[in-house]
């Protein structure tokens, strides 16, 4: 008899060769506390495990048996829950209630087989993969210069220079001086008559006031004034507008 063994609801009950089922309740003793016994199912039977086929209790979600499973069912296979009315434990009569609960579990099925091939394709394919080369630029820079001595190769920067050099036949001319021819200029003075017709201006001045302008010629009114003022006339003063 175990004291003080405390089992929880869902615990699993092992058997020496393997899982035998699932705790679905736990009955123990009124007063006492004592463990009684443990409603398991087993497959599709809800049997009951007496506190004294069980071996041990690790933790409160293991129940391990010291029988096969085999053994063990059948030893419980006429205590099966719900076949007796009532048991009678010393002078208290207790009747328990069951009840059926639903438990989900997952079990691996097989769906069938997988048959991989391994193909070996040949396809075309084109990779572009950057490639360097030296490639040359020459240029040809005509010179047609005399040397006095031979020129060699020369490094220039990024350029290496190759004179090309040949021997020419040279056919020289020379000045002469043959004469000279002497030029001056001297100044003559002539006398040169030229006649043309010109024109020029003049200008006549015809006054007509009454005092005249000093250069001008007397206008007609003023000649008739001066013959009459000729005549004898008396002294009367006379204004600036010759008007008496």
């Amino acid at each position: 008899m175990f004291f003080g063994m405390r089992v929880e609801p869902g615990a699993s009950v092992e058997a020496t060769d393997g899982r035998f089922g699932t705790v679905e309740e736990v009955v123990v003793q009124p007063g006492t506390g004592n463990l009684s016994y443990l409603a398991v199912r087993y497959r599709e039977d809800l049997v009951r495990i007496p506190a004294g086929m069980i071996d041990e209790v690790p933790n409160p979600h293991e129940v391990r048996l010291g029988l096969t499973t085999e053994a063990a069912y059948g030893r419980v296979a006429g205590h099966v829950a719900g076949t007796e009315d009532s048991l009678d434990e010393g002078s208290q009569l207790r009747i328990p209630i069951y009840e059926e609960r639903l438990q989900a579990a997952v079990e691996d099925v097989g769906l069938g087989e997988v048959r991989v091939h391994k193909l070996v394709d040949e396809v075309e394919e084109t990779v572009e993969q950057p490639v360097t080369r030296d490639d040359l630029d020459i240029e040809r820079i005509p010179m047609n210069r005399p040397l006095n001595v031979p020129s060699v190769a020369r490094q220039e920067g990024d350029w290496y220079v190759v004179p090309v050099m040949e021997e020419v036949l040279v056919v020289q001319k020379r000045l002469m001086l043959v004469e000279e021819v002497r030029i001056r200029t001297r100044r003559v003075t002539e006398i040169a008559q030229v006649r043309d017709t010109v024109r020029r201006e003049r200008v006549t001045i015809e006054d007509d006031t009454v005092r005249g302008v000093v250069g001008s010629d007397p206008g007609p009114s003023r000649r008739r004034r001066r013959a009459a003022s000729d005549e004898p006339t008396m002294n009367r003063p006379i204004g600036l507008d010759g008007t008496e």
